[in-house]
């Protein structure tokens, strides 16, 4: 045989075990593997076929090499300061996500001054929370009844109003109006406009922490308010919780 002959034969010979491999493919997957027999031939016709086209399976070590550098992508693109992916936020009882502040505001220069403490709730900023026409903290009539009216005085008058002292993190102080609107809207207004701007708060990423404290000092009702930036740009529906 010349040499010719002997290169065609050889090709031949190759296309015959890669025409083998793709039948025996096709023939496993329409019979059930169910002994060591099938899953040899399935392995060795695998690595056959794939290496007919200059391929080769993930073993395990390649498996696991891949699973890190995968992994440390995603670690430098937190590095890199890019935004994560960020999973649906959900209401849980009074808080979005998995968020739970302590009972007391984190206030150091406030924690000899609190006398009683509501227990804290969270509220998304609405359009109408941040607009300089309305300026106003509109927030739950469930909550406010729950945690906030507990606390208040006999001579105490939502309706004409209390003075409050509302503090940020900081400490700062921002004098307020407590009251309730058409009998039904409970807020915190006159000095949340100068708050809202101070902080740079926006519609719908930002979430504000209320608590409500009365000054052991005083007497008188004081908030405390956090705020924190979500990547949330809808509102999110909260969920009720049945009364029994």
């Amino acid at each position: 045989m010349n040499p010719k002959e002997s290169s065609r034969a050889t090709k031949n010979d190759e296309d015959d075990k890669g025409m083998m491999a793709v039948f025996n493919l096709c023939y496993m997957k329409h019979v059930a593997v169910d002994s060591e027999r099938h899953t040899h031939i399935f392995e060795d016709t695998n690595h056959k076929s794939l290496g007919q086209f200059g391929l080769s399976s993930l073993n395990a070590g390649t498996k696991g090499k891949a699973l890190e550098i995968e992994e440390q992508e995603e670690a430098n693109i937190v590095a890199r300061g890019l935004p994560e992916a960020n999973p649906q936020v959900q209401q849980q009882g009074l808080f979005y996500g998995n968020y739970a502040p302590p009972n007391l505001p984190p206030v150091p220069s406030l924690r000899k001054l609190i006398e009683i403490c509501s227990k804290p709730f969270e509220k998304q900023l609405t359009n109408s929370d941040v607009k300089d026409n309305q300026s106003r903290l509109a927030m739950s009539k469930e909550h406010v009844k729950k945690h906030l009216i507990p606390l208040l005085n006999e001579n105490e008058d939502l309706s004409r109003g209390i003075q409050v002292t509302t503090y940020d993190l900081a400490g700062k102080e921002y004098p307020m109006v407590f009251k309730i609107w058409v009998s039904k809207i409970h807020v915190l207004t006159s000095g949340w406009k100068t708050f809202c701007h101070a902080h740079g708060l926006v519609k719908k990423q930002d979430f504000v922490t209320v608590w409500m404290f009365r000054n052991i000092a005083t007497g008188k009702l004081c908030f405390v308010i956090k705020s924190r930036r979500l990547q949330v740009f809808e509102t999110i529906k909260r969920r009720r919780t049945r009364q029994n």
